[in-house]
């Protein structure tokens, strides 16, 4: 096993996991037949707690992520911004020019059958295929994941990427392979910024710090 991977396993094993579970349910079982089940399965506290965990998986959150991982470190917070805009970039890109034909749930289903929707969530129609929340939230928890390192953390930011991506689903924005591929794109992508950037020198310092230092001037 190679050091980057032994280092962070307790957020890659887990995701390996998810991964394959994930490929295995999507290739035997029909799109629309596991959003309804997925449907059916709500809840009043879910719903509360899905609708605002969503905004996790927003590129606005992403920002304010990677601002702090560059205050903390600019190396941080360049592989931050690397990896949040290269797969966001990747994923837009397959949403409106590859798969953009693929509808969301809510269009899907609009003459087919009555699905459960959380109240106060605006739904959306098209470009359904990959997800940007999913995306975002596995590049985003990724990023912390990285920071942390602890196995613990590891394994809470593995979770909550996981669950920001499902909040996609429980409230109807998304079909399952959606955030399937979505977590795999964010993923895959932050992982090649850190592994390019991470072994570099520079950027050791906070921004705050590299700041003052320049006003000093003094060399980063």
């Amino acid at each position: 096993m190679s050091p980057f991977l032994q280092w962070y396993r307790y957020f890659f094993f887990p995701f390996l996991v998810w991964i394959s579970t994930a490929a295995l349910v999507t290739a035997f079982t029909e799109r629309n037949t596991l959003h309804l089940w997925f449907n059916a399965h709500h809840h009043a506290w879910a719903d509360v707690f899905f609708r605002y965990l969503t905004y996790m998986g927003d590129g606005v959150f992403g920002a304010f992520i990677v601002l702090l991982a560059m205050v903390y470190r600019i190396r941080y917070g360049v592989v931050g911004l690397i990896g949040l805009a290269g797969s966001g970039m990747l994923t837009q890109l397959l949403k409106r020019q590859v798969f953009f034909e693929i509808k969301r749930p809510s269009k899907v289903f609009e003459q087919i059958a009555d699905l459960h929707f959380v109240e106060g969530v605006e739904l959306h129609g098209n470009f359904s295929f990959p997800s940007g929340h999913a995306t975002a939230a596995f590049s985003i928890f990724l990023l912390l994941a990285f920071i942390f390192r602890k196995p613990a953390w590891q394994l809470v930011c593995f979770s909550l990427a996981l669950l920001v991506a499902f909040s996609r689903v429980y409230i109807s924005q998304h079909f399952f392979e959606d955030i399937f591929a979505g977590s795999i794109i964010g993923t895959t992508v932050t992982s090649i910024a850190f592994f390019w950037l991470y072994p570099k020198t520079w950027g050791s310092k906070g921004l705050i710090e590299w700041i003052e230092n320049r006003f000093r001037g003094e060399s980063t």
